[in-house]
C-alpha cells in the first residue's frame, strides 16, 4: 500500500508542475483546494472558483494559466479578500476582491500581489489579527501586514527550511509550522523568532494540533502520532499508527481522530493515552483530515468514498462520491463540500445524510 500511495503521490505532486510549464492547469493534476465564508465556496482548482453555496452556481472564477496555478485552500481575510497562492512559475500570492469584479472578464480585480516567495504555495496562509502568516515550499515564513487592508508593501520573513506544506496554527502566544525535513517549529507570533525547532522520524506534510490538554499533536510520515510540549519542544510518541499519518488530526473533546494511507482510522483519547476503540479500516487511504460533526464523524478515503461514523467506531452511512478524495471536505450551514479527483464535476454538496444536493461543475 505505501508503494501504491508512494507513486500516487509523485505523480499528482509531479503534475502540478507540469501543468505550470506545458498547456496550464488540468482538472484532476493533484488535490484541489477548497474554503468557504458560508456563503460562498472558493476551490482552487488550477483557476480559482467562486461557487454559491445554495445551488453551486459559478459566481465568477480568476483563471489560472501556464504562470499562475492555484491548489492551495484560499484564504479569507475579515475584509473580505480572498488570498491564493500560485504554484505555477510565477510564484504570487494574489489578493482577490470579490467586491470588485470585472465586467468584461468576470473576474475579481487583483487588490495586491506579494512577489517575494521563490517557491510554489502550497499551504493556506494563517491570518493573526491584521497579518498574514503564509509558509512557502522555498522553507520561508512570510508575514504580511494587512492593517490597511489593501495594499502590501514588504514582508518580514523567517528562514525555517525545508518544505513547507501545511497551514500554520497559532495559540496565540506561537506559531507552530511543519515541514516536510521532518520538523515541527514553533515561532513567537509578535517577535517572530524561532523558539523552538524539533526533528522527527519522518515528514510532516499536516499541521499540529492543540488538545484540550494544551499539548500539541501531529502525525508523521514516521507513522506516529507525536505529542509537543507547546512552550519547550519536548515530543514523544504517543501512538504508532500502520502506516504514514498524512493528514491533521481533528479534535473533538478530549478525542483526535486521523487516519493513515493504509486506510486504518484511529480514535485517540489525549487524557488516557490510549485508544478509544481498535482502529477501524473503511475502504482506501485516508489523507484528508476528518470532520467532527454532532452526531457523527465524517471521514473521506482515497476510494471515492464519504463515511459517517459513530463515536463508537461504527458505520452510519456511507456514499460513493466516484473518483478519489485527498482533500478536506468542508462543512458549512447544513452541507458537506466534497472536491474529488477524477470525477466530471469539480465540487459536491451533500446534506447531512449523505444525499447530494448539487454538483458544481465549470461553465465553458
Amino acid at each position: 500500500m505505501r508503494k501504491k500511495f508512494a507513486l500516487v503521490m509523485m505523480i499528482l505532486l509531479g503534475a502540478v508542475l507540469l501543468s505550470a510549464c506545458a498547456g496550464g492547469p488540468v482538472h484532476g493534476s493533484t488535490w484541489p483546494g477548497v474554503a468557504t465564508d458560508g456563503n460562498i465556496v472558493y476551490l482552487a482548482d488550477g483557476s480559482v472558483y467562486a461557487v454559491s453555496l445554495g445551488d453551486g452556481r459559478e459566481l465568477w472564477r480568476y483563471p489560472g494559466s501556464t504562470k499562475l496555478t492555484f491548489y492551495a485552500p484560499p484564504a479569507i481575510t475579515p475584509d473580505g479578500l480572498v488570498i491564493i497562492g500560485s504554484a505555477g512559475t510565477d510564484h504570487n500570492l494574489i489578493a482577490l476582491n470579490p467586491n470588485d469584479i470585472n465586467p468584461e472578464t468576470n473576474a475579481p480585480i487583483e487588490a495586491w500581489t506579494f512577489t517575494g516567495a521563490t517557491d510554489r504555495w502550497v499551504a493556506k496562509p494563517l491570518m493573526i489579527n491584521n497579518k498574514l502568516f503564509a509558509v512557502n515550499a522555498d522553507g520561508n515564513l512570510y508575514i504580511l501586514d494587512l492593517q490597511d487592508g489593501r495594499t502590501v508593501k514588504e514582508a518580514t520573513v523567517v528562514k525555517l527550511g525545508g518544505r513547507l506544506w501545511a497551514q500554520p496554527i497559532t495559540d496565540g502566544e506561537r506559531v507552530y509550522i511543519t515541514s516536510l525535513d521532518h520538523s515541527v517549529i514553533a515561532v513567537d507570533a509578535n517577535t517572530y523568532d524561532i523558539l523552538w525547532h524539533e526533528n522527527l522520524g519522518g515528514a510532516v506534510p499536516g499541521s499540529t494540533v492543540l488538545g484540550e490538554d494544551g499539548m500539541l499533536y501531529v502525525g508523521s510520515l514516521a507513522s506516529q502520532l507525536e505529542r509537543f510540549d507547546p512552550a519547550t519542544g519536548n515530543h514523544q510518541s504517543v501512538l504508532d499508527a500502520e502506516n504514514w499519518v498524512w493528514s491533521t488530526p481533528a479534535l473533538d473533546g478530549d478525542t483526535l481522530y486521523f487516519g493513515d494511507v493504509d486506510g486504518n482510522f484511529y480514535s485517540y483519547n489525549t487524557s488516557t493515552g490510549s485508544l478509544n476503540w481498535k482502529p477501524v479500516k473503511p475502504d482506501g487511504a485516508i489523507t484528508a483530515s476528518p470532520l467532527v460533526q454532532n452526531d457523527h464523524i465524517l471521514l473521506a478515503t482515497e476510494s471515492g468514498s464519504l463515511i459517517a461514523l459513530g463515536r463508537d467506531g461504527k458505520t452510519l452511512w456511507k456514499e460513493e462520491i466516484g473518483g478519489k478524495i485527498y482533500t478536506t471536505p468542508v462543512a458549512v450551514s447544513n452541507l458537506t463540500i466534497v472536491a474529488p479527483l477524477e470525477t466530471e464535476f469539480f465540487l459536491a454538496a451533500l446534506d447531512a445524510n449523505g444525499r447530494q444536493v448539487w454538483t458544481f461543475t465549470p461553465q465553458k
